[in-house]
């Protein structure tokens, strides 16, 4: 009997396996894909490389970004340069770096699909196509759609998932791309991979009706930027977690002898939409869970260390996605250096959504001087009417009325 069986071997599954393995636990994943290309621009923010070394001495190709492109709604355009870089990974290699880490450190792998599970005592029997294998705990790491969650019973719902397209070109680039439209809760991506471009869309709204919407929106920007490319590109879609205000309030995302990690348990950042920070760092407070037999403190501790923030996110999100928001945004980052530094920090996944608006507030007179003497006479007047069309809908939101 094993420990600790994983479904699931992609970066959240076999980061945990890695940490259990090291301290000898004896664990067992399952993935009969592994690896296999995901729909994922393979971006790892600047804290996820500071906060987890492991990532640092895996044997794998990347590259570091340090600058960036804004494209409003109306397709005004900024560059931004980090303060601190972005790592981007072909996923398919982190996935199989992190894997071969885990078996290294003696992690068994089986690349087989777990067909049942089913409790039984004090353990857990799993069912593949070549056998069954007994496991102690029971972790879910099978992504977004996760068959795991619903054989658990976790419940999740439709509004709980955005909708992403994906394609890759044959270009090189060195900076990131950020594309806005006027009626898409969501963005486009371009993401310079280690060989290839990775572009992508994803929208919080996209259900089948908005299908050809957004794929045209997509084609319509490789047609625009790279002519000629549209008639070679391969499009793929896959469902993103969206994390709301019930994930880990009404939710519950662990048991005495079960846990979901990463995408399963909706660990997203429903703004930017980053996952792998989140599918790691809940692999790690799980392990260490785990090691001290506490696995009922799971859902608690990931709450207590970044949950608040994912769920101030997912109320912000309402209001961020507004076009006057982000042309202003997009506006002023051209002549404030606060506003840079603040999608610089988005991107890099370092924006504490807890502390935002009153960073804003304190840094509200350097903004509005840049604004005064900086700008001309057109955008002051599109950012005056902008803010005026945005009082209303904002109010709840600087009261404190809608977030606290």
């Amino acid at each position: 009997m094993y420990k600790v069986g994983i479904i699931g071997a992609g970066v959240g599954g076999s980061y945990l396996s890695c940490l259990l393995s090291k301290e000898w636990v004896d664990n067992i994943i399952f993935d009969f894909r592994a690896p296999h290309e995901k729909l994922c621009g393979g971006g790892v923010s600047y804290r996820a490389m500071v906060k987890f070394p492991l990532l640092n001495e895996l044997a794998c190709p990347r590259k570091t970004i340090w600058k960036s492109t804004f494209i409003s709604p109306k397709d005004r355009m900024v560059k931004v340069d980090f303060e601190k870089p972005l790592t981007i990974f072909n996923r398919k290699d982190l996935d199989y770096s992190l894997l071969k880490k885990a078996r290294e450190s003696g992690a068994h792998f089986r690349k087989e699909k777990v067909h049942a599970f089913t409790l039984e005592g004090d353990h857990w029997r799993i069912s593949t196509e070549t056998g069954d294998y007994k496991t102690e705990i029971l972790i879910g790491a099978d992504g977004a759609l996760s068959r795991t969650r619903r054989k658990l019973n976790v419940p999740s719902m439709k509004i709980d998932y955005c909708f992403a397209l994906e394609c890759f070109l044959d270009v090189q680039k060195d900076i990131v791309t950020y594309k806005f439209f006027p009626d898409l809760e969501g963005y486009l991506w371009v993401f310079p991979g280690v060989d290839r471009l990775v572009i992508g869309i994803g929208s919080k709204d996209s259900k089948g009706k908005n299908y050809k919407d957004i794929k045209k929106k997509l084609l319509d920007f490789v047609e625009r930027y790279y002519p000629g490319m549209t008639k070679t590109i391969s499009i793929k879609g896959a469902y993103i977690p969206f994390f709301s205000a019930n994930n880990l309030q009404d939710v519950p995302v662990c048991s005495k002898n079960w846990a979901l990690i990463g995408d399963a348990a909706s660990f997203v950042e429903p703004i930017s939409g980053e996952g792998i920070y989140y599918a790691i760092y809940s692999a790690e407070i799980l392990a260490g869970c785990i090691l001290e037999n506490k696995l009922s403190l799971y859902q608690q501790l990931c709450m207590k260390h970044f949950g608040e923030n994912l769920l101030k996110a997912s109320q912000t999100f309402e209001y961020f996605y507004q076009t006057e928001l982000i042309e202003t945004m997009i506006a002023l980052a051209g002549k404030s250096k606060p506003i840079r530094k603040m999608l610089s920090e988005m991107v890099a996944g370092n924006l504490n959504y807890l502390i935002w608006k009153s960073r804003l507030r304190k840094e509200f007179f350097k903004i509005l001087n840049d604004f005064i003497f900086n700008a001309d006479i057109k955008i002051k007047q599109e950012v005056i009417t902008n803010l005026v069309k945005l009082c209303s809908k904002y109010y709840r939101l600087f009261s404190g009325h809608k977030i606290s």
